[in-house]
């Protein structure tokens, strides 16, 4: 399956320099396809499983995200993350996006032609950014400007009816956390 850049429109798979970014392998399978597996075949090595952390490889930085449908990775030489969601109803959105979202975000939601689905755009991109980060949701949705600052975040075509963001340094020269 293709991952690309959202304006590319290629579908949802494999991609080797992410929208010009070299260095960066990401894979989108279908659900029940391992992580581990996939990551071992971008060449991470050997990956240790983490509870409540991110899995560490052998070789780059790796990011997992999992959801109905679909798995993801994410392999860098620089701390990445990357998150793929299902988009499906949200009957409480308003409530979702008043406990768990920044002004910005929840502006953005709000005023989108399509509610669910500039949600679902919203928290995979800050999902992933937390990731990179080092960091989980349970630290807040709502990072501060010099956070955002530090990463790019790119939306993935992962196919219809899912969203995908894969984060990654903004600076080349960028260490991750705290450079």
């Amino acid at each position: 399956m293709i991952a690309s850049p959202r304006d590319a429109g290629s579908g949802a798979g494999t991609t080797d320099g992410i929208d010009g970014i070299d260095g960066i392998a990401v894979r989108l399978a279908p659900a029940g396809t391992s992580p581990y597996a996939l990551l071992g075949a971008l060449g991470a090595g050997r990956v240790t499983r983490r509870p409540g952390r991110a899995p560490a490889a052998e070789h780059g930085h790796v990011s997992v995200s999992r959801t109905d449908g679909l798995v993801a990775v994410a392999l860098s030489s620089r701390p990445v993350g990357i998150d793929v969601e299902r988009v499906r109803p949200l009957p409480d959105l308003e409530q979702v996006v008043r406990d768990h979202l920044g002004a910005a975000d929840a502006a953005a939601v709000r005023g989108a032609d399509d509610p669910v689905g500039a949600f679902y755009d919203v928290w995979t991109r800050l999902e992933a950014l937390l990731k990179a980060e080092g960091v989980g949701i349970l630290d807040g949705l709502d990072p501060a400007p010099a956070v955002r600052a530090r990463w790019r975040v790119t939306p993935l075509d992962a196919g219809p009816g899912h969203r995908a963001s894969l984060a990654h340094p903004a600076d080349r020269s960028a260490a991750g956390p705290g450079t």
